[in-house]
């Protein structure tokens, strides 16, 4: 009875959760793996992801896994890194939310003030006599000023969109002229072209009437100060 009773203790003891990780990794076949493989299919993925992220933390500098922590602990451990990954990555989902439906009103409190519109593209070819060392994108713009106060400056984005509906490619404007309430005045800004650069390339092969452009506002500066702004 007594060998009996020592037997089921032993047994009892011998649970494969009760398996201390080894710290040399070199053992984990021998002394690990036999545990691991006693386990339910849920807990060998429980117990392959704690073992995966402690490792890859170690390469960056954190801390390992900890001498003496059992599979239990580790499976305990990795349940509870799960759980507060789906909790932040709903908080990263409610703020990203948040931020789009910010960042959508302000380009439509923009977009109701200003309509910015691409009149013309050039491409001009290198001239030295004038001081062009490179060839050269120009872009003609004419901006309206729908709101009731002078603006003082716009900046945005014009979007380049092929008769595909594929954006192809994008310049930044940036207009730095005052324009009364309810006036409109024409623009011109450009880039150095650079051949290597794809959105370049596709930019500067557009052919008149096979492409249109889409105006991504940013901000709107008043002459007053005040402003109009989309969070980044």
């Amino acid at each position: 009875m007594v060998l009996l009773f020592a037997a089921g203790v032993l047994l009892a003891c011998s649970k494969p959760t009760d398996t201390i990780i080894p710290s040399d990794m070199s053992k984990w076949d021998s002394e690990l793996a036999p545990a691991i493989n006693k386990l339910s299919e849920e807990d060998k993925k429980l117990a392959t992801g704690y073992l995966m992220r402690a490792k890859m933390g170690e390469l960056f500098g954190k801390e390992g896994i900890p001498i003496g922590t059992t599979l239990g602990a580790a499976l305990e451990a990795q349940k509870k890194w799960l759980a507060d990954q789906v909790v932040k990555d709903a908080e990263a989902k409610a703020l990203k939310e948040k931020m789009l439906k910010e960042q959508q009103k302000a380009r439509a409190d923009i977009e109701s003030a200003v309509t910015v519109a691409l009149i013309a593209k050039r491409e001009l070819p290198k001239n030295y006599d004038l001081g062009r060392y490179s060839e050269y994108q120009l872009f003609k713009f004419g901006i309206k000023n729908k709101s009731e106060k002078e603006i003082a400056g716009v900046s945005g984005e014009i979007e380049f969109i092929d008769i595909f509906d594929k954006r192809v490619g994008s310049v930044t404007f940036r207009m730095a002229e005052k324009i009364k309430a309810g006036g409109e005045v024409t623009w011109e800004g450009g880039r150095d072209y650079n051949q290597f650069i794809s959105e370049h390339k596709a930019v500067w092969n557009l052919e008149e009437g096979k492409y249109k452009t889409k105006f991504v506002p940013s901000a709107i500066v008043f002459s007053d100060g005040s402003q109009l702004k989309t969070p980044d």
